[in-house]
C-alpha cells in the first residue's frame, strides 16, 4: 500500500499518534478518577478538560510554523518532553489553578501531534488507499487509547506514583520519531507522488476550506467530544448505575477496542463503496445507537457489544473525515484543513466536556448521551446537505 521509500516516516507518524492515544486514553480517567476521590464535582473536572483543550488551540496556532523553522521531528520530539513535563507534576499538585495550568501545557504537547501527523499521513496515501492507510492511523490512535483506561486502572493501585509512570510513558515514542528521514523544511507542504491530483485544492484559504468541508469538520468536532466525554465520564456514570470501578473502565476500553478493531474494515469499505456514502452511514447508525446507552446498560451480555459497535461507527467518522481531507486537498491547503481539524478537536474537547459537566451536574448523567447526540446529527445533516449539493452541481 506504500512504496518502499515512505515506510520511515509512516513508522514515524505511527509512533507518534500511538503516544498520543495512550497519554489521552490514560490522563483523562486518570485525572476524573483522582479529582473525584478528592471530592470535586463533574463540572470541575470538565473545566480540566477544556483547559487541556484551550492549550492545544494555542498550540495548534503555532505548529506549523515551528514545524517549518525547526523541523517536523524536532517539534514532535518536542512535544513529547513537554508531555512527560505536564503530566509527572499533577502528582504533586493541590490547587485547581495548577491542574488547570499544567492541563493546558499538555494540551498544547498534544495538538502539534495532531496538526503534523495527519497531514503528513495523508501525503503519503494514495486516493485508492487512503481509506485503509488512514484506517491504520486511527487505529493505531484507538488501540493505545483502549490500553489507557486499563493503565488508568493498574496505575490507581498505586496513587503515590500514578502520573509519574503516566508522564514517562511519553518518552517511549522517542526512538520511533527518531527514524522518520532527514526531511527538508518544504517537505511538509509538498505531496508525495502517490497523492498528487489535479482537481485537489492546493491553496484554499481557510474560510473556502470551511465552506467547502463543513462535515469534515463536523464530523471531527463530533468525535472528539465523543471521545473526551466518554473518557471522561462514561466510567462515572457507569458506577452511577451500579458497576464496579474495574468494570466501568473497562466499559470504556471496550468502546474504543470497537473503534481501534472495526476502522481498517470500514476504511475498506470507504475505498470500494466511495468515501462519502459510508461516511454518512456512520453517522446514522451513531444517532441510532447513542439513544439506547442507558437501556444496554442493564443487559450485561449486550452491553460488550453495544459499546464495540458504537465505539466502531463513532470512531470511522473521525477517520473518513481525515481521509476527505486528503481526498480533497493537498500541498498548503492540506496543512490548514489539518489544523483547522485541529482546533475544532480542541474546541469541541473544550466545550463538549464542560458543557457535559454542567449539565450533568445540574440535571442528571442522561444529558451526558443528549449532548453527543446533538452533535452527531449536525454532522449527518451537513453530510446529506453537501451529498445532495454535489449530485445538483454534477447534475448542471
Amino acid at each position: 500500500m506504500l512504496p518502499r521509500s515512505a515506510w520511515r516516516d509512516f513508522t514515524a507518524v505511527i509512533f507518534s499518534v500511538a503516544l498520543l492515544g495512550l497519554g489521552l486514553g490514560s490522563t483523562m480517567p486518570l485525572t476524573a478518577l483522582t479529582l473525584t476521590a478528592r471530592g470535586f464535582s463533574p463540572e470541575v473536572i470538565g473545566w480540566t478538560v477544556a483547559a487541556s483543550a484551550v492549550g492545544g488551540v494555542l498550540a495548534t496556532v503555532a505548529a506549523p510554523a515551528l514545524a517549518l523553522r525547526l523541523g517536523r521531528r524536532n517539534v514532535m520530539l518536542g512535544c513529547l518532553l513537554l508531555a512527560t513535563l505536564s503530566v509527572m507534576p499533577l502528582q504533586y499538585l493541590d490547587s485547581i489553578a495548577g491542574w488547570l495550568l499544567a492541563r493546558m501545557l499538555f494540551g498544547a504537547a498534544m495538538a502539534p501531534l495532531f496538526v503534523l501527523g495527519e497531514s503528513w499521513i495523508n501525503t503519503l496515501a494514495a486516493d485508492h488507499t487512503r481509506g485503509r492507510i488512514v484506517a491504520i492511523y486511527a487505529t493505531c490512535f484507538t488501540a493505545c487509547q483502549v490500553l489507557g483506561p486499563l493503565l488508568t486502572d493498574l496505575l490507581a493501585r498505586w496513587p503515590q506514583q500514578a502520573f509519574l509512570w503516566c508522564g514517562a510513558l511519553f518518552l517511549l515514542g522517542v526512538p520511533g520519531i527518531m527514524l522518520a528521514r532527514p526531511e527538508q523544511r518544504t517537505d511538509m507542504h509538498a505531496d508525495h507522488p502517490q497523492s498528487a491530483r489535479a482537481d485537489k485544492a492546493s491553496s484554499s484559504g481557510w474560510l473556502e476550506i470551511v465552506r467547502r468541508a463543513p462535515a469534515i469538520l463536523l464530523g471531527t468536532a463530533f468525535f472528539a467530544s465523543f471521545d473526551t466525554v466518554m473518557l471522561s465520564f462514561l466510567p462515572l456514570v457507569a458506577m452511577e448505575g451500579g458497576m464496579s470501578q474495574s468494570r466501568a473502565l473497562a466499559s470504556a476500553s471496550i468502546l474504543l477496542a470497537g473503534d481501534a478493531t472495526l476502522q481498517f474494515g470500514i476504511g475498506w469499505l470507504a475505498d470500494h463503496l466511495g468515501r462519502r456514502r459510508v461516511h454518512l452511514l456512520c453517522g446514522v447508525l451513531v444517532c441510532l445507537l447513542l439513544p439506547l446507552l442507558p437501556w444496554m446498560m442493564q443487559l450485561p451480555l449486550l452491553w460488550e457489544v453495544y459499546l464495540f459497535v458504537l465505539g466502531g461507527c463513532a470512531g470511522a467518522i473521525y477517520t473518513l473525515s481525515m481521509a476527505a481531507s486528503g481526498e480533497l486537498f493537498s500541498g498548503a491547503a492540506l496543512l490548514r484543513i489539518s489544523g483547522l481539524i485541529s482546533l475544532c478537536w480542541n474546541a469541541s474537547s473544550s466545550l463538549g466536556p464542560a458543557a457535559t459537566g454542567l449539565l450533568m451536574q445540574h440535571a442528571g448523567s442522561a444529558w451526558m448521551v443528549a449532548v453527543l447526540w446533538a452533535i452527531a446529527l449536525l454532522f449527518v445533516v451537513s453530510g446529506w446537505r453537501q451529498a445532495a449539493a454535489t449530485i445538483a452541481s454534477a447534475r448542471h
